[in-house]
C-alpha cells in the first residue's frame, strides 16, 4: 500500500456532504455514542473511527485508525488547522436532523431522540404530534341509527323453527 495514495483518499473524502453516512452518524449520535465522552480528544476519537470505517467499507481500502489519526495530526502540524470537523453534539444533530430531510416531510425520530425530547419537555418539536384541547365537545351528541345487535338465541330462533325438545330418560329406551 503506498504511503500517500489511500490516506490522501480518506482526508479528501466528502464525509460533511455524503448523506449515507451523514444519516449513520446521525443514528449513531442519536444512540448516545458521544454522551458518555466529556474529553474533545475522545470525541473525535469515535468520529475518526465512524469515518474509518465508513471510508474502508465504501472505497474497499483497509487503512488503520492509527494510520488516519497519523495522517490527520501530520496534516495538522503543516497547516496548523484541524482538519477533522468540530464533534457534534447529539443536541445539535437532534436540533438540525439529518442533511436528507425534505421540509414537506418530517423524519422518523427514533426512541432515543423521542425519549430526549420529552424528557426536555419539547414535545412541540416532535413530528405529528397533535395536541389535544381539554375542553369537552360542546356539540350536542348525535342518535345511532344502526340496528341494536341480536343475541346468539334470538337470530337463531328467527331462522330456525324453535324445537321442543322433550327430555328422555332411560325408561324410554
Amino acid at each position: 500500500m503506498s504511503e500517500g495514495g489511500p490516506l490522501d483518499e480518506y482526508n479528501a473524502y466528502p464525509f460533511d456532504t455524503d448523506q449515507i453516512y451523514q444519516q449513520g452518524l446521525a443514528s449513531i449520535l442519536a444512540n448516545g455514542a458521544l454522551a458518555n465522552s466529556p474529553s474533545t480528544e475522545e470525541q473525535e476519537e469515535i468520529l475518526r473511527r465512524t469515518r474509518v470505517f465508513y471510508f474502508n467499507k465504501t472505497t474497499g481500502n483497509s487503512i488503520t485508525l492509527d494510520e488516519a489519526r497519523a495522517h490527520e495530526q501530520s496534516l495538522q502540524q503543516r497547516t496548523s488547522q484541524p482538519l477533522a470537523p468540530n464533534p457534534i453534539s447529539p443536541e445539535t444533530e437532534l436540533e438540525t436532523g439529518p442533511a436528507t430531510a425534505q421540509p414537506e416531510e418530517p423524519r422518523v425520530l427514533t426512541f432515543a431522540e423521542l425519549k430526549d425530547l420529552i424528557e426536555a419537555r419539547r414535545i412541540d418539536q416532535i413530528p405529528n404530534n397533535k395536541i389535544i384541547s381539554s375542553a369537552l365537545n360542546e356539540a350536542p351528541p348525535s342518535q345511532s341509527t344502526a340496528q341494536t345487535r341480536r343475541k346468539p338465541w334470538e337470530a337463531a330462533s328467527e331462522d330456525q323453527d324453535p324445537i321442543v325438545s322433550t327430555p328422555t330418560t332411560t325408561a324410554d329406551r
